[in-house]
C-alpha cells in the first residue's frame, strides 16, 4: 500500500508522508491542516522512518531508550514523562500519545540523533532543563551527519543550551508544525535553534539542507529562529511573535536562506545580517508579512531555489496573515491523535485528546475520551501525587443531551499533568497551570446513560486518580433525519488574539446537529462545527450554502486551511449567505473573530 493512498492505515500515515503539500487531505481525515511530509526530508531518497519494520508500544524509559537506540522500529510512546537522554538509531519512527513528554536531564540532551539515518519524530513534547548562561547540550539534537530526518508536531521548550540544533554536516531535515518557547524556568541564553555551530566548520559546506515550515517561535525565545552558518535553509510559512525576541532569523557565514511567506508580528527585528565572521551567501526576504516590526531589515542576495515542490500560503494581507497565524497557533505542537484512537487533531488550546465516539447500547455506555493514563515506570517526579477537587460543579452530576455540565476542576500537586478517560462526547479536560478543568457541552446525539470518568495524574512516582459519573438524560427530541431540514449551530468564535479557554456557565457552546445528506435533494444539509466563545451570531448550512445570522456590519472572510482567501464580503443584512466551494474544513472570520468550521 503506497504512502499516498487515501485509505492507508493510521500506522502507515505515521511513518511515511507524501511529497506534495497544499490541498491534499490527510489520509486519516483530520480536521486540521496536518499536511504530509514536505521539504528537504523528501529528498535524497525520502524519509520513511520505521516503515516496513515491526511496531512496539512503550510505557517506561528503559524500553524507550532500548528500542530507540536499536532502530529499525516504529515506536509508540504512552503518556508519561521519560527522562533522557534518549539516543536514536536509524530507520525509526517515534510517535507519542497525547501527554508523552521527553525530559532533558540537568546535563545532556532529552533526545539525540548522532549519525542517525531515516528518522521520523512526531507528536511529542520535549521539556528542557531550563536555559541558563552556561555550556551544556540542546534539548533535541540532530548531529554528526544525521540524514533524512522529519520532526513534526513537537513542542520543545526550555532547552538548556538550545531547543533544537542541527549541526556537523547533518542533512535533509524538515521541521514542521513545531512550537518553540521558553518559560520562567529559563533565566538566560534563550536561543532556540542553531544550524551550523561554528564559523570554522567548513566541512558543513554542501550540507545542512533544512526546511522549517508552519512552526511557531512563541514567547520566551530571544534569538536564533534559526541562526544559520553554511547551510541552505528554507524558512517558510512560519509564525514569529515572541514578545521577547531581539531578532528572529540570523544569517551568518555562507548562509543561504530563503525566508518566504512568513508572519512576523511585534518583534524587534525579523532578519539580522551577521557579517563579522564572513560573507553571507544570501538571505532573501520573499513575500513576508511584517506587522509592528521595530527594526525592518531588507534581505541580501538571491537565495537558492528548492529542489522540491511545496505549496505555500499567501500572507500578502493582514486577513491572510492572521488566518495562517491562527492555524499555526492552534495546531503547532503535539496535537496529533493517539495511534488508532481518533481521527481528530487536538487544538493546542486543549490538553485533552479527542477521539471518536460510539453510540451506547442499553448495556454499555461508550465514552468519547480515550486518553491513556501513564505508567509509573516512565515518570520522573518523585513522591506521591494528589488531586483536590474545586469548583461549583459536582463530580457526580446529571445533564441533558445538548446541555453544558457545571464546570469543576482538580488541583494537581506532585505531578506534571493529568489525563481523563470516560467523559461523554463534548465534555473535555483542559490543563490550566496546575488545575485540570472538566467542562463542555454534551453532544446532542450522545446516548443517554451513566458515563464514569477517571482523572489520573501524570509525571509522579505514584500517581493519583479521582473518579465520578456524568449521567446524560434524553431531551425528548427526535433525531433530525430529513434532507430538507436545515442544520444549525450557534457559533461563538475563538478570539484571534488568544488561545481558546474552557467554557464557563455563561458561555454557551453548541455542538453541530448531524443531518443525513440526501444527494437527490437540492436542500441536502451538511453539519458545520465551530469553536465558540460567546453566542452572538449563528451559522448554518444547507448543502454547501453557508448562512450567517445576526452579524450585520461585520466583514466575513472564508479561507481554506492553508490560509488562502476564498471569499470576502461585507455583511449588510441580518442574514447573509455564501456558497462554499466544497465540503470540508474552512477558517471563517467575522469581524475580528476567527473560528474553524467543518462543512460535511
Amino acid at each position: 500500500m503506497g504512502c499516498n493512498s487515501l485509505k492507508m492505515s493510521l500506522s502507515a500515515l505515521l511513518v511515511c508522508g507524501a511529497t506534495v503539500v497544499g490541498t491534499a487531505t490527510s489520509a486519516f481525515a483530520v480536521t486540521s491542516p496536518d499536511f504530509p511530509m514536505a521539504g528537504f526530508a523528501t529528498q535524497n531518497g525520502g524519509t520513511t522512518g520505521g516503515k516496513g519494520y515491526s511496531e512496539v508500544t512503550v510505557d517506561n524509559v528503559s524500553d524507550l531508550k532500548s528500542y530507540a537506540k536499536a532502530g529499525n522500529k516504529i515506536i509508540y510512546v504512552k503518556p508519561g514523562t521519560y527522562m533522557g537522554p534518549v539516543e536514536v538509531g536509524s530507520n525509526v519512527t517515534i510517535y507519542g500519545y497525547q501527554g508523552a513528554i521527553i525530559a532533558q536531564p540537568a546535563s545532556g540532551s532529552a533526545m539525540k540523533l548522532s549519525g542517525s539515518k531515516n528518522v521520523i519524530i512526531r507528536n511529542l513534547k520535549f521539556k528542557g532543563a531550563g536555559a541558563h548562561d552556561d555550556d551544556d547540550e540542546d534539548c533535541l539534537q540532530v548531529n554528526h551527519e544525521s540524514k533524512n530526518v522529519w520532526i513534526d508536531h513537537v513542542d520543545v521548550y526550555d532547552g538548556h543550551d538550545g531547543n533544537l540544533d542541527i549541526t556537523n554536516a547533518s542533512d535533509y531535515v524538515t521541521i514542521s508544525w513545531t512550537k518553540f518557547s521558553y518559560t520562567s524556568a529559563s533565566t538566560g541564553h534563550q536561543f532556540s535553534n542553531l544550524i551550523g555551530n561554528s564559523k570554522t566548520k567548513t566541512s558543513d559546506r554542501g550540507h545542512l539542507n533544512v526546511t522549517i515550515h508552519h512552526t511557531w517561535w512563541a514567547d520566551g525565545v530571544v534569538e536564533r529562529m534559526p541562526r544559520v552558518r553554511f547551510g541552505k535553509v528554507h524558512v517558510a510559512n512560519n509564525l514569529f511573535d515572541s514578545k521577547d525576541a531581539s531578532y528572529c532569523v540570523r544569517a551568518a557565514i555562507e548562509a543561504d536562506i530563503r525566508i518566504e511567506r512568513n508572519v512576523f508580528i511585534g518583534v524587534q527585528k525579523a532578519l539580522d545580517l551577521y557579517t563579522s565572521d564572513g560573507a553571507i551567501t544570501a538571505a532573501q526576504m520573499i513575500e513576508n508579512y511584517e506587522e509592528n516590526v521595530k527594526k525592518p531589515q531588507a534581505g541580501t542576495g538571491t537565495a537558492f531555489k528548492p529542489s522540491y515542490s511545496m505549496s505555500l500560503t499567501d500572507v500578502s494581507t493582514q486577513a491572510k496573515a492572521y488566518a495562517l497565524r491562527d492555524s499555526i497557533k492552534l495546531y503547532a505542537g503535539a496535537t496529533l491523535p493517539d495511534p488508532g484512537a481518533s481521527s481528530v487533531v487536538t487544538p493546542a488550546s486543549s490538553s485533552s485528546a479527542k477521539s471518536s465516539s460510539s453510540v451506547a447500547s442499553s448495556s454499555s455506555v461508550k465514552s468519547s475520551s480515550s486518553v491513556a493514563s501513564s505508567s509509573s515506570q516512565g515518570q520522573v517526579v518523585s513522591g506521591e501525587a494528589t488531586l483536590t477537587k474545586h469548583g461549583s460543579g459536582s463530580a457526580n452530576q446529571e445533564v441533558a443531551q445538548g446541555a453544558a455540565i457545571t464546570e469543576f476542576y482538580y488541583t494537581i500537586a506532585g505531578a506534571t499533568g493529568a489525563t481523563v478517560t470516560g467523559l461523554p462526547q463534548g465534555v473535555t479536560g483542559t490543563l490550566k497551570g496546575s488545575d485540570f478543568y472538566i467542562s463542555g457541552t454534551v453532544v446532542s446525539s450522545v446516548a443517554p446513560g451513566a458515563y464514569k470518568y477517571t482523572v489520573t495524574t501524570t509525571g509522579a512516582t505514584t500517581n493519583a486518580s479521582k473518579s465520578g459519573t456524568i449521567t446524560v438524560t434524553g431531551n425528548g427530541t427526535a433525531p433530525v433525519s430529513s434532507s430538507s431540514t436545515k442544520s444549525s449551530s450557534s457559533v461563538t468564535p475563538q478570539s484571534s488574539d488568544s488561545e481558546t479557554s474552557a467554557s464557563s456557565s455563561s458561555n454557551k457552546v453548541t455542538e453541530p446537529v448531524e443531518v443525513q445528506d440526501d444527494s437527490s435533494s437540492s436542500e441536502a444539509s451538511d453539519a458545520i462545527r465551530g469553536t465558540d466563545f460567546a453566542p452572538q451570531f449563528t451559522v448554518s448550512t444547507a448543502g454547501r450554502m453557508l448562512q450567517v445570522q445576526n452579524a450585520a456590519g461585520n466583514t466575513m472572510a472564508i479561507f481554506d486551511m492553508q490560509g488562502r482567501l476564498l471569499l470576502s464580503k461585507r455583511i449588510a443584512t441580518s442574514t447573509e449567505s455564501a456558497l462554499l466551494p466544497h465540503t470540508g474544513t474552512f477558517i471563517l472570520k467575522i469581524g475580528p473573530r476567527t473560528m474553524r468550521v467543518n462543512a460535511r
